[in-house]
């Protein structure tokens, strides 16, 4: 068991969250995992961490509820108090424009993708030692807008400033980054001749690949002198403009 190192990742029983768990279970980090309905998912990905020869802990929690953000920090932190990192990965995403948004989804939205993660920040930082790290996981819709996905657009807005922010309030103890992946995991009825298609229009003929942001989130974490930046993984996507990417 790894001694002097652990990672605390949200929403890390499917898709990213969980590609991102089992890649730094790879660099030598024990794992707290955070779940909320995924629990199937979230315990094959604690055997294999366990089989890779690092602890992992699994812990629930609904965060839309902010009081169980903060609690699932303190026992996060209780279980692995050798805890220097944190991957927020947990997000909603979901469909709404101008027409449909209500406020009920606007704030779930804001309340899951921008709230939380500044919760479960706070209290990471209050706990551990440093030095350490925050990662957040953004979305290159901040840098190219459109009308679609209104408020996870608007509550992924939010979580880049709330970044920033961080990286100034949390300076010198930890350093925090985010990234912002472009169209990584097929999601919703997307068939693979269009996720493929997407790819391909990119500027650089490809889009990123899961391994791809594991890579640079490890290199984030490994960089002790960077902090406030957001790194878009993409394929150049983010250099285009809506109209010629308005399939995306």
């Amino acid at each position: 068991m790894n001694d002097t190192k652990a990672v605390f990742v949200t929403g890390a029983g499917k898709r990213l969250g969980s590609a991102l768990a089992l890649r730094f279970a790879r660099e030598g980090y024990d794992l707290a995992l955070h779940y909320y309905q995924s629990q199937s998912g979230v315990e094959a990905v604690a055997e294999e961490i366990t089989a890779l020869g690092q602890r992992a802990v699994i812990l629930q929690a609904d965060l839309q509820d902010l009081d169980a953000g903060k609690r699932v920090v303190d026992e996060a932190h209780a279980a692995l108090p050798h805890l220097t990192g944190l991957v927020n990965s947990a997000s909603v995403f979901e469909r709404d424009n101008l027409s449909t948004m209500n406020v009920e989804f606007f704030r779930e939205q804001m309340r899951v993708n921008a709230e939380t993660p500044l919760i479960i920040s706070q209290a990471f930082w209050r706990l551990v030692d440093g030095p350490g790290w925050i990662l957040n996981m953004i979305d290159c819709k901040i840098f190219q807008l459109t009308p679609d996905y209104f408020s996870y657009t608007l509550s992924k807005m939010a979580l880049e400033n709330v970044t920033r922010m961080l990286a100034m309030g949390c300076a010198p103890k930890l350093r925090v980054n985010g990234i912002a992946p472009g169209v990584v995991l097929r999601s919703g009825p997307q068939t693979e001749e269009a996720f493929q298609a997407m790819h391909n229009r990119t500027p650089v003929g490809k889009g990123p690949t899961v391994d791809e942001v594991c890579d640079v989130a490890v290199m984030l974490s490994n960089a002790p002198s960077t902090s406030g930046q957001i790194v878009a993984v993409d394929g150049g996507r983010h250099f285009y403009s809506p109209a010629l990417m308005k399939d995306f």
